[in-house]
């Protein structure tokens, strides 16, 4: 009979074991398309079997394995940093390009094309009043296309601001979580399928927002670095960034203009440079280099500034070359436009027509010449001479020179933000070949534990009627 006894507890046990190994599987099934979540696959440990000490044997759970491949996640982690780089480079370098016109028919180019109709109009006929109007139109619409184009490059520079800010608050929330469960792995729930798939499912989304390198430590807890340097996440803690905006030094080439955009670790020390991917290092770039290259910075004046203090100073300067009257005394002519000299960084943005200046105030040309003045404003816009160029390039190549540059960067970078998603897109497929929950093979094996369980609850059965009759014929 005690052998009967220990048989039925060996089946037994095997009921539990099984009970608990399909529940794995039925899991794996429920967070087949979990984020983070990988296949958990139940271990068996054979029982000792020596009948002479009357141990039976059987089986007992071992540990659930977890077939996640910590290589396939750091390819999932890199490519994400890559496409969430060009991703967002190609997104605001496509709003800054639909700022400018590049048809020629309107904007810029089209004002800059109706200047200098306006003063070839002029110098055909210096005297005429209707003429002298039409280039202190001209003037108008060209200062306003230029108020224009500024004032939309400022617009993007002010929501790539409230972008920044957003991500870096992203950024915060995700390296609090993954503290948050490092502390819960710390007090020994590091073997938890679920908490794991939380703690690389942040690990990923933070990724796509950061350069961001992770250690696992002995203890099962993550560590993660900016850049591979500046801490996020150390155990338990996390060291939140902050955004700042600090003010050009005075003896920086253009102190008024506005600021870039810096990262700070939490101790307060410039981590920029360490932000060289993810959404993060997209947007830095974008802000610190592309906006300023049309807008300035403390560094340089922008493109768009100097295209608006050029044509301005050189139409000025030859305005007040000019004369109204030969006297005596001679009377100069008056300048066309104005802008903020004390501030180089938004000419753009402050340039228009002079307020004091009268359409007879125009002087067409000097004592030798009636319309010397205004025969070579008709020329500016495509003009050969070095004084009406800027950085060798007259006014119109300029300006489609500036517009090119940021249409081909914004090409490059839609081509780059499509490659690195197929990329990233192959990385997540290769690590769900590598790790994610095959439903086939899940329904394979839990067939084989059904099977099993029912054998275990058959033997149960036989047993309970051997019992029966051993104990009939006992009565007998």
């Amino acid at each position: 009979m005690s052998s009967l006894f220990a048989a039925l507890g060996t089946a037994t046990n095997a009921l539990d074991v099984l009970e608990k190994a399909i529940g794995v599987v039925q899991n794996n099934v429920s967070n087949a398309n979990t984020p983070g979540y990988v296949t958990q696959t139940p271990t068996f440990v054979a029982r000792p079997f020596d009948p002479a000490g009357n141990v039976w044997g059987g089986v007992d759970s071992g540990a659930v394995r977890d077939a996640r491949d910590i290589y396939a996640e750091q390819a999932v982690w890199n490519s994400s940093q890559q496409a969430g780089w060009a991703s967002e480079q190609a997104s605001s370098l496509a709003a800054l390009e639909s700022v400018f016109d590049v048809s020629g028919a309107s904007g810029i180019p089209g004002a800059l094309s109706q200047l200098s109709a306006a003063f070839s109009g002029w110098s055909a006929n210096p005297t005429d009043a209707t003429a002298r109007q039409q280039v202190l139109t001209a003037a108008q619409y060209f200062s306003q296309s230029l108020n224009q184009a500024s004032s939309g490059a400022e617009t993007i520079r002010s929501q790539t601001d409230q972008r920044l800010a957003t991500t870096v608050g992203q950024i915060n929330q995700y390296a609090a979580q993954i503290a948050t469960i490092n502390g819960q792995i710390r007090q020994g729930a590091g073997a938890d399928a679920g908490l794991q798939s939380q703690l690389y499912n942040a690990i990923e989304q933070l990724s796509g927002l950061a350069p961001v390198t992770v250690r696992k430590e002995s203890d099962g807890t993550a560590t993660v670095l900016l850049g591979g340097q500046s801490p996020l996440v150390i155990g338990q803690k996390a060291s939140p960034l902050q955004l700042a905006y600090p003010a050009a030094g005075a003896t920086d080439p253009y102190p008024n203009a506005a600021p870039d955009a810096q990262l700070l670790s939490a101790d307060g020390h410039d981590v920029t440079a360490l932000a060289t991917s993810g959404q993060l290092g997209g947007l830095i770039a974008f802000r610190n280099m592309a906006i300023p290259s049309v807008l300035g910075d403390s560094q340089q004046q922008g493109s768009l500034n100097q295209l608006a203090q050029g044509v301005a100073d050189r139409v000025n300067g030859l305005l007040t070359s000019g004369q109204l009257s030969a006297g005596p005394p001679p009377v100069p002519g008056v300048a066309l436009f104005s802008y903020s000299a004390a501030s180089p960084t938004q000419a753009a943005a402050t340039l228009d027509v002079n307020p004091s200046i009268t359409a007879a105030q125009l002087a067409a040309g000097t004592a030798s010449s009636a319309n010397s003045v205004a025969s070579q404003l008709a020329a500016l816009a495509t003009s050969h001479n070095a004084a009406d160029q800027i950085n060798g390039l007259n006014y119109t190549d300029f300006y489609s020179g500036m517009v090119s540059g940021i249409g081909q960067q914004a090409a490059s970078a839609s081509a780059t933000s499509e490659a690195q998603t197929q990329l990233l897109t192959q990385a997540q497929n290769l690590r769900a070949q590598v790790s994610g929950v095959s439903l086939n093979d899940q329904a394979a094996l839990l067939m084989q534990f059904q099977q099993g369980y029912q054998a275990a609850a058959q033997m149960i059965t036989v047993i309970n009627n051997i019992t029966q009759s051993l104990l009939a014929m006992m009565q007998r």
